[in-house]
């Protein structure tokens, strides 16, 4: 019998075989990685001219429409000839032919890729019924095996594509047109996510809801962040976010512990901070100058070890910046964070890539060339943190505008010598250089912000 391995969430094997539309000139050899960006089908049944086998895949051939809107391509394999696959094709259906298919054929005459995808009877040289989803990264997101008997239904394949493509999970009568299961709504106290008991939730936002949990293995609390479960492309875009925050080991960074997609949504276990909020604290006005030095010397000096790194966090604002009891101050949410490449130039980190062309950040504490659609950069980050201790010195946000363009307008309109008039050293001065519209004129560093906040 077939050696079964659990191939989900793994690499995908990779296979090189030639391929047949009907003709030999319609003949191409394949590989996995000719399939990349794409989502691939691999469809493997026993043998030619057997019974099950023209049903299921003129079933499949004639939704393919279907599948390739959903940017899905399918591949049927076995361990025929492709001769055989040709003659298999080109015959009526009247004759035991298929009279064409909308998807090619493979041949695996040695059976050594349906070895590696563990579906081959080697006795035989044949493989079972095995149908296999693989994802545009080459990631196994989907496997299920039949006996040689038994057909495959193309409703169930195409409701798998879509459940695993909408990027939540989907119930058992689950269709494209319900919508997914709400995982933040639906967790509550003393549910297990893993090795993590929920506690409370404590907030919830545009990228998914974080609650409180003890890990009950290590026995310690964490904070969970799940991803909204409508958001396309959500565990690529939270790996990216987690690995970023992850490479960053500071006393004012949050620590990422662990980034998990096992549960069947993606989630990151971080360091669980109990303080507030910095934006929370601003709504009791002007804070001392004391304070403000002191909360704004532990953001700098976060900030500049990531920029060390060169990473940016492209979305710095109070709440996205904790505040413990003993006024430690822990930086957050590098989700819109960047590794960029880097080069030195009297100590600073420059970007050395093209914008991105996209609007990205919070309008209220975004950067001149965030509001023109520029890709963040470390730049960008020092005139965040130049808002935000104008705020904490002032008392009043600097962008109070109630509409997106009202606020963007009221960026491009700031200029630090306006901004630092009658507020205290250090913070006048630093304003003075960091709210500056230019980037090329904006170059004081994190780093020479931490050592200008002393008093």
């Amino acid at each position: 019998m077939a050696e079964q391995t659990l191939l989900v969430s793994r690499r995908a094997p990779d296979f090189d075989f030639e391929l047949t539309s009907g003709t030999p000139q319609s003949r191409q050899r394949v590989t996995l990685a000719d399939y990349q960006d794409r989502w691939l089908i691999l469809l493997f049944y026993p043998h030619d001219f057997t019974l099950i086998c023209p049903t299921e895949l003129t079933a499949v051939s004639a939704r393919i429409d279907e599948f390739h809107k959903r940017g899905c391509d399918i591949i049927g394999i076995s361990t025929d000839a492709i001769e055989t696959h040709e003659r298999w094709l080109s015959l009526p259906r009247g004759q035991g032919g298929l009279g064409g298919l909308n998807f090619p054929l493979a041949a695996d005459e040695d059976g050594e890729t349906a070895r590696a995808y563990g579906v081959l009877i080697p006795r035989q040289n044949a493989a079972l019924r095995g149908l296999f989803l693989i994802d545009p990264n080459g990631v196994m997101q989907y496997q299920v095996v039949h006996n040689l008997s038994v057909g495959r239904s193309t409703e169930e394949v195409l409701r798998v594509l879509d459940g695993i493509q909408s990027g939540g999970l989907c119930p058992a009568e689950w269709t494209p047109e319900q919508p997914v299961m709400d995982i933040g709504g639906t967790l509550g106290p003393h549910s297990l996510v893993g090795q993590y008991r929920i506690e409370a939730m404590i907030g919830t936002g545009a990228f998914g809801t974080v609650f409180r949990a003890e890990d009950v293995t290590l026995q310690r609390r964490v904070a969970l962040k799940i991803l909204q479960n409508e958001r396309a492309g959500s565990m690529d875009a939270l790996l990216a976010e987690a690995r970023l925050a992850a490479a960053l080991n500071h006393p004012n960074v949050c620590i990422v512990h662990a980034v998990d997609g096992t549960q069947g949504f993606p989630m990151v276990v971080m360091e669980y901070i109990d303080g507030r909020a910095l934006n929370k604290l601003l709504e009791n006005g002007r804070m001392p100058l004391e304070q403000t030095v002191a909360i704004g010397q532990q953001i700098a000096l976060g900030m500049a070890a990531a920029h060390e790194q060169g990473i940016v966090h492209g979305d710095l604002k109070p709440a996205n910046i904790m505040v413990t009891e003993d006024e430690v101050v822990k930086i957050m949410d590098f989700g819109l964070a960047r590794r960029h490449k880097k080069q030195k130039v009297d100590e600073t980190v420059v970007e050395m890539e093209k914008t991105s062309g996209s609007l990205s950040g919070t309008p209220g504490y975004m950067s001149p060339e965030q509001a023109r659609g520029g890709r963040p950069i470390p730049a960008s980050d020092v005139f965040s943190l130049g808002l935000i201790l104008y705020e904490m010195s002032a008392g009043r946000k600097a962008v109070t505008g109630q509409s997106l363009l009202e606020a963007l307008r009221q960026i491009d309109q700031i200029h630090g010598e306006r901004m630092a008039d009658g507020l205290p050293e250090p913070i006048g001065g630093i304003l003075r250089r960091a709210l500056v519209q230019e980037t090329d004129r904006r170059t004081v560093t994190m780093c020479e912000i931490s050592e200008l906040l002393t008093l």
